[in-house]
């Protein structure tokens, strides 16, 4: 009996302790939380916080194109050509963010989802410079935007 409880009670440290494993950023990851700036494009970090009201992806446009998904605890670098933008959730989420983006600033945008009438519907919150670093700092980086799309008018 003893030796079937050491062998649980290993079985279930090794899991605990699999599931604490942290992954290695990738250098892209790395370079994207320096907050650099471009002198010619708007950089916009699009974050969606672990404590999210909805546990699904939630598909978004940019400018009417396919950006990707938001996950809880991730964000997207966006380098965008200055002008209006929009941020739109995909499909039956209607929820939208427009905004003018200025070159050579650094732009926060925090996407929260939550589920109404069966739906997710997203909501767009610019937040603070300090607010926004400090959720980047520990969120997965899903990629970057680097302006090859069209932006909006």
């Amino acid at each position: 009996m003893d030796k079937l409880r050491s062998t649980v009670l290993a079985a279930i440290l090794i899991s605990v302790l699999a599931g604490c494993a942290t992954r290695e950023p990738s250098p892209q990851e790395i370079q994207s939380k320096r907050f650099e700036i471009r002198p010619d494009m708007a950089v916009v970090y699009l974050y969606r916080d672990r404590l999210d009201f909805s546990r699904a992806p939630a598909s978004l446009m940019l400018d009417r194109q396919g950006l990707g998904s938001t996950y809880e605890g991730t964000y997207y670098r966006l380098e965008l050509a200055p002008g209006r933008h929009r941020i739109a959730g995909f499909a039956g989420d209607a929820g939208a963010f427009e905004f003018t983006a200025e070159p050579g600033r650094l732009y926060f945008l925090k996407h929260a989802v939550s589920r109404f009438m069966g739906f997710d519907q997203s909501y767009f919150f610019p937040v603070s410079e300090a607010q926004g670093r400090n959720a980047v700092l520990q969120y997965e980086y899903l990629g970057i935007h680097d302006g090859r799309l069209e932006h909006g008018t």
